[in-house]
């Protein structure tokens, strides 16, 4: 009969283990396939940006304002698009006018840029995973960071 209730007890505790380290687990995915949809929104934005400006040759700033991004035209207060991103915890990019945006023009993002080769910007989940995108003074975004040996203070 004890023996019965100890088994019984054991099964118990084993099983309520293992549905939280399911549970645990499933939550970690999940937490990572939300940072890398982000990840792919952005990087999806960034290229269409640049090709549009490049076609169109004109002027757009994609602005970064806490966790949304906006896309206007230099000079026009119509917003193309908005996107919000709630993993994006920090935007390194410093242009001519302001901090946190991004200018492409027909010819990259190097008439804006305070930094010789762009900014990049960081991805950030609950559980600390990380992922960088970078842009260059072309307007070519990639995943990785800023070459920190060009960082201008």
């Amino acid at each position: 009969m004890i023996k019965e209730k100890l088994s019984e007890i054991k099964f118990v505790r084993v099983f309520l283990v293992s549905l939280t380290l399911i549970g645990v687990g499933g939550l970690i995915m999940w937490d990572y396939h939300r940072l890398s949809e982000d990840f792919n929104n952005v990087m999806s934005l960034l290229r269409n940006v640049r090709l549009y400006a490049a076609e169109t040759d004109k002027n757009m700033a994609v602005r970064f304002d806490d966790k949304n991004i906006i896309v206007k035209e230099i000079g026009s207060d119509e917003q193309y698009y908005t996107l919000k991103v709630q993993t994006l915890r920090k935007v390194n990019y410093d242009t001519t006018l302001g901090k946190g945006i991004i200018v492409f023009t027909g010819i990259g993002t190097s008439p804006y840029n305070l930094r010789v080769h762009g900014g990049d910007l960081i991805l950030k989940s609950w559980f600390g995973f990380r992922k960088y995108i970078w842009v260059n003074c072309t307007g070519l975004a990639k995943e990785g960071r800023y070459p920190v040996e060009d960082i201008v203070s």
